[in-house]
């Protein structure tokens, strides 16, 4: 039994590129466990494995005394000199317990461990092949959807494509091939696994660095990327060489390496968008294919209101505002949009005069430090009046009170 299980180690450690030596130092953990968990965790054991003929041996270490106290893990000096009569007391013995010793249920353990060492090794053998491969695109097959999980057949080991990073409302079919963006390397203990997106921003990327030469050699530069996946896209980019159109470059002739782009994302419209250093132009170009007629750019609060034709005001915003979202985005700029004639003018014009009103107040004060005393004192002033009056007005009742005493 020990022999086929030597052997059906190396064999899946040859199939699945896996070092055997990881798997043989777990088979000897795994064995020394079930002996423990048998006669005792405190039991000290030693596995030695043959590689070779696939033999192992497994020994007791115990210590050698004048007085045994615990049995499991000491041994009296009379019993130890009829293993070796050179031992003395101090000494550890080790003996050679038989392998049957070994139940059936510590075997079927020591079993499992090995097998999902094996497992967890080949793991760790796939995230270091795709580690030289993160953030680029790769070709596999469905394997299969669990649970939302996409679980995707790989040049080596499977891939997982969770529901986030799927694009929105595409269909996966079982056995069809697609191209993945190898995205992020899990390499924690027991879970080892390559996550693969299709909804990435840098998916995007990617592919046109596939499908446009031009990037590949940095002779057009990628500056940006929004993305709604499913949805539409915006790519701003720009051009490192002098008369080389960066939007022709990415749309190609007749438009094939576009086409070709939309294709693989399932149809999901793209923008071609030709990147500024002038904040206000790189606005213009985001919002395309609307025309604007101006923008009014908010340096402090990084913010603008975007003026256009009323026949461009839908077209500008999008549907659901997927189009000034997406410009946004892009620019890295809370944009709202207006048509012209409701461009706030009186709104800037009022803060203009609100502005120098609190300066001509801050001025007054200035000169005059004590001017909030003046209303106080008159303040006072004017209460006295009003006390007198109230008192006139009690005296003249006094004769009322007169003229009824009379009539009596």
């Amino acid at each position: 039994m020990n022999n086929e299980l030597i052997s059906a180690v190396n064999q899946i450690c040859a199939e699945r590129g896996v070092d055997p030596s990881i798997v043989f130092t777990a088979l000897q953990t795994a064995i020394a466990d079930a002996y423990q968990k048998e006669n005792g965790v405190d039991t000290k054991v030693k596995i030695e494995i043959d590689r070779l003929s696939g033999l192992f041996h497994m020994y007791v270490v115990k210590e050698v005394v004048k007085a045994v106290v615990d049995e499991k893990n000491e041994l009296s000096l009379a019993d130890a000199k009829k293993f070796s009569k050179e031992v003395k007391v101090g000494d550890e013995l080790e003996i050679e317990v038989p392998v049957g010793s070994l139940g059936r249920i510590a075997a079927q353990v020591a079993k499992y461990t090995v097998l999902s060492k094996i497992r967890d090794a080949e793991r760790e053998a796939v995230v270091e092949f795709y580690s030289s491969r993160l953030g680029e695109i790769i070709t596999g097959k469905v394997q299969g959807v669990r649970a939302n999980l996409v679980l995707v057949e790989m040049e080596k080991g499977v891939g997982e494509m969770p529901e986030e990073e799927q694009i929105k409302m595409e269909f996966y079919e079982i056995g069809r091939r697609y191209r993945f963006l190898v995205k992020e390397l899990i390499n924690e203990e027991n879970n080892r696994h390559v996550v693969l997106s299709r909804s990435d921003e840098g998916f995007i990327k990617a592919l046109f660095a596939m499908e446009v030469p031009e990037i590949a050699n940095e002779q057009v530069e990628i500056k940006g990327i929004a993305r709604f996946s499913g949805v539409r896209s915006k790519v701003a980019v720009a051009s490192n060489q002098d008369g080389l159109d960066p939007q022709g470059a990415c749309i190609g002739q007749r438009g094939m390496r576009i086409n070709a782009i939309m294709t693989e994302v399932g149809d999901e419209k793209i923008d071609i968008v030709k990147w500024d250093l002038d904040i206000v132009e790189y606005i213009k170009n985001a919002l395309s294919p609307a025309n604007v007629t101006k923008v009014l750019y908010n340096h402090t609060r990084s913010a603008a209101i975007v003026v256009v034709p009323e026949d461009q005001l839908s077209l500008a915003i999008g549907r659901e505002g997927t189009n000034v979202r997406l410009a946004s985005l892009l620019t890295g700029v809370e944009l709202s949009v207006v048509q012209e004639g409701e461009e706030p003018k009186e709104r800037t014009e009022r803060q203009k005069q609100e502005s120098k009103k609190a300066r001509k107040q801050e001025s007054k004060k200035a000169e005059k430090p004590e001017s909030k005393k003046v209303p106080k004192e008159v303040s006072t002033e004017e209460k006295k009046p009003k006390s007198t009056k109230a008192l006139t007005k009690v005296v003249v009742k006094k004769p009322a009170v007169k003229k009824v005493v009379v009539k009596k």
